[in-house]
């Protein structure tokens, strides 16, 4: 038998280290697309005229993982739910797929209940501690609103944490776009560049009032540590699934945020005295000899062991968090053992930056005479969770679709003959577009209505919106069922699902939902 066709028959099973959980927020930040009538959850906001999941869920399924946990909302949860199985139906239900992906969607209000979280189930550290019980290896948590650069994959990310078995924790951090930077939370960024640690975050609104505080521990272990400003959490964690053991033995009102508490307070067990000694028992647990986990996996080897045998080895020892409950109990008698003023973590928290990465491709021809050619734009990794990442994801999508052949219309009289098009805008199914109206630099949802002599310049329009005769827009976004009165001028808006601007209204730089007037 061929060797290569015995590696595909191999349970799924033997090839799944890692499972994938990925968050979906309420978009607190993306007012005026979060309120109104018919709100499209986070997680279905459309980029490029498709959900922005996609990006993260076909991301995830090219590095070979197929076990994802969808956490959601409970107010998107049949929304996502309905989408989610046409997805995997129309993407990978094909037999080219080895095997087909399996997507378990639960929303807050499951999992494990907690005295403290009666009221709030949201919170990324406590979304974990609630459903730990639903993840059963090694896994990474992932938002659902990033794209990457097409030189960064999932499976590069998780080979750099295989490639350390003592990492408990490898975080990608990056360097954004002027336009977004300001947008998000900064940070202090503590590494050490030689080991590519993560070490210490710090909130930089914290600092406003406060010396920073380095501790003497941590300069002492890593001597050429760097400090940053530039970088961003990224919010993609590859985590040990022991980490889980250790939230789970702290209070959920202590530990809501991964970025704004438990991952500083994970770091500081890498180097603050004692902290090494008293969570190695639950991170780094005594592990079994790796040629019983092999005969552990060998199904010939599991039938030839008598049944109470297979009983004891099934018999699960004590809890990684009852360890830790009795060490602090035998510490907290006695203060620091002597061995703890000494003790170096067995385990480390890794950093992965990813930095702005140019295209190989040709450069754009020069305009004007005596220009230079415009070379090709950084790729970057960005964000949708505010409105200045969900802009500048369409924008490098529009930068991406110049020079390509715009697909062809269903329907030949859909787009007036004297409509212009431009090669770098996106036109979905059903529109139809009126006489000479021009639309550059766009992106078009589906079934929208432009009407005569509509001029649309940068804009994001979702699904079934309606811009009248003579209507001028540039660089807006309008939510699904927006209406542009005849012969109004929008600049620089977002518009939320439903909302209407009168004949003739002129608006500029403003957020509006439905039953607003300008």
């Amino acid at each position: 038998m061929d060797p290569r066709q015995s590696e595909q028959k191999r349970p799924a099973y033997d090839t799944q280290d890692f499972m994938a959980v990925i968050l979906v927020g309420k978009g607190e930040n993306l007012f005026p697309f979060n309120e109104g009538p018919n709100v499209v959850p986070k997680a279905l906001m459309p980029v490029g005229n498709k959900p922005v999941i996609n990006i993260v869920l076909d991301w995830v399924f090219a590095a070979g993982l197929t076990d994802v946990l969808l956490i959601v909302p409970p107010s998107a949860g049949a929304a996502i739910s309905e989408y989610l199985t046409e997805y995997l139906q129309l993407e990978y239900s094909s037999s080219s797929h080895q095997r087909e992906p399996r997507v378990v969607l639960k929303t807050y209000a499951e999992g494990e209940d907690d005295e403290d979280d009666l009221e709030d189930k949201s919170g990324t550290a406590r979304l974990l501690k609630r459903f730990r019980n639903d993840i059963k290896s090694d896994f990474i948590l992932l938002p659902c609103d990033i794209s990457f650069p097409s030189s960064l994959t999932l499976a590069s990310i998780l080979d750099r944490h295989r490639a350390t078995p003592d990492a408990v924790l490898t975080s990608v951090w990056y360097e954004a776009p002027e336009a977004v930077r300001e947008s998000e939370e900064r940070m202090l960024v503590a590494t050490d560049t030689t080991t590519s640690e993560l070490l210490q975050v710090t909130p930089l609104d914290d600092l406003e009032n406060a010396d920073l505080d380095l501790r003497m521990a941590l300069i002492s272990a890593h001597p050429k540590l760097s400090l940053s400003t530039r970088l961003l959490d990224a919010h993609v964690y590859v985590l040990r699934r022991t980490v889980l053991d250790l939230l789970a033995s702290r209070r959920s009102r202590d530990l809501t945020s991964m970025k704004e508490q438990f991952i500083p307070w994970l770091l500081k067990g890498t180097w603050q005295t004692g902290l090494a000694e008293q969570w190695g028992p639950v991170l780094d647990p005594p592990r079994r000899d790796p040629f019983a986990d092999a005969l552990a996996r060998s199904t010939a080897a599991y039938r030839s062991q008598p049944a109470e045998a297979r009983e004891e080895s099934e018999t699960p020892a004590e809890s990684a968090g009852e360890e830790l409950l009795a060490f602090k109990a035998r510490v907290g008698r006695t203060g620091k053992s002597a061995r703890a003023r000494h003790a170096r973590a067995s385990w480390t928290c890794r950093v992965v930056v990813v930095k702005p990465e140019v295209e190989q491709a040709a450069p754009a021809p020069a305009k004007g005479k005596g220009a230079k050619p415009a070379g090709p734009e950084p790729e970057y990794i960005l964000r949708a969770n505010n409105i200045a990442g969900y802009w500048e994801m369409n924008r490098h999508l529009v930068k991406t679709l110049g020079g390509a052949p715009r697909a062809k219309e269903d329907k030949e009289d859909a787009v007036a003959a004297s409509a212009q098009i431009s090669p770098d805008s996106l036109v979905g199914e059903g529109v139809r577009v009126g006489e000479r109206a021009s639309i550059k630099k766009c992106i078009v949802g589906r079934h929208c209505v432009i009407g005569k002599n509509a001029k649309l310049t940068g804009c994001v329009l979702w699904d079934f919106c309606v811009v009248e005769e003579g209507a001028r827009l540039e660089n807006a976004v309008l939510a699904n069922n927006v209406r542009v009165g005849e012969k109004a001028q929008i600049k620089d808006c977002e518009f939320g699902p439903g909302f209407e601007a009168k004949p003739g209204a002129i608006i500029k730089g403003e957020r509006m939902v439905a039953g607003q007037e300008a």
